[in-house]
């Protein structure tokens, strides 16, 4: 296989950098344990953009070798203002909240239906009888967040 060579701007090359920096970053959230070989493929591929990246001065400043991994990254400064930081914190507020309405309508239908009933359903049928709940819970949680929610232990925790 031959080599491709790519002319980019240094903005576009900085866009490039940050890319793959947030892309570095989803990817050692979602896969911490490092085993996966195709996860192992796209670090070492993210890993040589971003140090591509260091090549261009006004890109290098922004950057600093981690001594740990010995891999180059944006310097913590520079992350807090940058752009794909904003990215990742909308991305993880909108995965948190989808995940807690849809374990909180999960939790629901189980205790009105019976966890085995559920287990027993399509997941057609568990989405058909979630909705109507998933609604009602996004629309409290987007208006109140957690504030109004109530969360009650078991006898024996409590």
């Amino acid at each position: 296989m031959g080599k491709v060579t790519l002319e980019l701007s240094e903005q576009e090359m900085r866009d490039l950098a940050e890319v793959c920096a947030m892309s570095l970053t989803v990817l050692g959230q979602a896969m911490p344990d490092g085993r996966n070989p195709r996860a192992d493929a796209w670090q070492k591929l993210l890993v040589a953009l971003v140090k591509a990246g260091r090549t261009v001065p006004s890109i290098a400043r922004d950057m600093e070798l981690n001594p740990d991994c010995g891999y180059w990254f944006f310097k913590r400064p520079y992350i807090e203002n940058a752009f794909y930081s904003d990215v990742l914190d909308e991305y993880r507020d909108a995965t948190f909240w989808e995940e807690l309405v849809a374990r909180l309508a999960n939790r629901s239908l189980a205790e009105y239906y019976g966890q085995e009933a559920v287990e027993n359903m399509s997941p057609e049928e568990r989405a058909s009888h979630s909705a109507a709940m998933e609604k009602s819970l996004w629309n409290e949680v987007t208006h109140y967040g957690v504030d109004r929610l109530l969360f009650m232990l078991a006898p024996e925790e409590s």
